[in-house]
């Protein structure tokens, strides 16, 4: 969404004719507003489902559609008009964000998540943070680079992505399989489950059925893909595994072995854990580094797998 779209949004509060757009607009932008352009804008915002348009007798009405990412987004335009002018939802500015509201990242993992190189996420970063939209975090430990996070303090922001993040994710998955269901989600990548086979790019098969590379010979009943730009390696599909049946303790235990078996480094450990599953991670951790069982996660648990998949 440009600075048009937003502004043609946010005029649409109340139901509104073509032209009466058209007359904000030239009034906003003291210029000519063509209605090809003003129609074209409409386009992409009845595409992101924000907006409604119907015909009543020879004119065209258009008017916010009521659902909460709507209000949402105007309220948001409402407490901070000057975001119009920033261009904070259109395109990667809003990937970011998006990746922000639930992580602290570093830009290394923003590049990857949203598929960008490091030097424009860090001209977008930079602008982000004069808007005082997002906070600069002290290096972390693992990777001595600094890490960034939605400032919560924009309460307005924070609601807004909270609901873009889960009706982008649908509308994503609803164009694919109507009747995948969405498992987990973080940002602008999430966790689905479908009974047909998803051929997307974006869409990458994940779960126990992948974890078969590995030497843990599951036996899968549905089948998983992780919508993301990124390439995943084992400890992401551990992961998701876990996070593809929640409520199963197994999945710990499979995570466990695998964690034995493979020997990774800590801190990527570490920071996969805590994107996608942190007490599943801690659980792992406490085992092995402080020898702490719990009633998910005992010895005598990876002894069993270790006799059924071996070492």
């Amino acid at each position: 969404m440009n600075e048009l779209d937003l502004t043609i949004f946010y005029s649409a509060h109340g139901s509104s004719t073509i032209m009466e757009i058209k007359n904000k607009l030239e009034k906003i932008y003291n210029k000519i507003i063509t209605k090809k352009t003003i129609y074209t804008s409409i386009y992409r915002l009845e595409k992101q489902g924000l907006i409604t348009k119907k015909e009543s007798g020879n004119r065209i009405i258009i008017q916010q559609t009521p659902m909460p990412i709507s209000s949402y987004l105007h309220n948001l335009i409402e407490s901070y008009p000057h975001l119009i002018k920033k261009e904070f939802a259109k395109g990667k500015s809003l990937e970011i964000l998006l990746t922000l509201l639930c992580n602290k990242c570093t830009v290394k993992l923003i590049s990857e998540t949203i598929k960008s190189s490091d030097r424009n996420t860090i001209r977008y970063l930079t602008k982000f943070h004069k808007l005082a939209l997002i906070t600069k975090l002290d290096r972390e430990h693992s990777t001595n680079a600094y890490a960034w996070e939605i400032n919560k303090v924009n309460i307005e922001l924070v609601k807004f992505l909270e609901a873009y993040e889960e009706f982008r994710a649908f509308r994503l998955l609803n164009s694919i399989d109507k009747n995948a269901a969405l498992i987990w989600l973080n940002g602008i990548e999430f966790l689905c489950k479908s009974q047909k086979i998803i051929r997307h790019a974006n869409f990458k098969k994940t779960g126990a059925e992948v974890l078969e590379k590995y030497g843990l010979k599951l036996l899968p009943s549905e089948k998983f893909y992780f919508y993301t730009n990124r390439k995943l390696n084992m400890w992401d599909h551990a992961f998701l595994t876990v996070l593809s049946r929640k409520q199963d303790p197994t999945q710990i235990r499979y995570l466990a072995y695998l964690y034995k078996k493979q020997k990774p480094n800590l801190s990527e450990f570490i920071s996969k854990g805590t994107y996608y599953d942190e007490h599943a991670m801690k659980c792992v951790i406490d085992l092995f580094s402080h020898k702490k069982e719990t009633s998910e996660l005992k010895f005598e648990d990876i002894k069993e797998l270790e006799k059924m998949y071996g070492m």
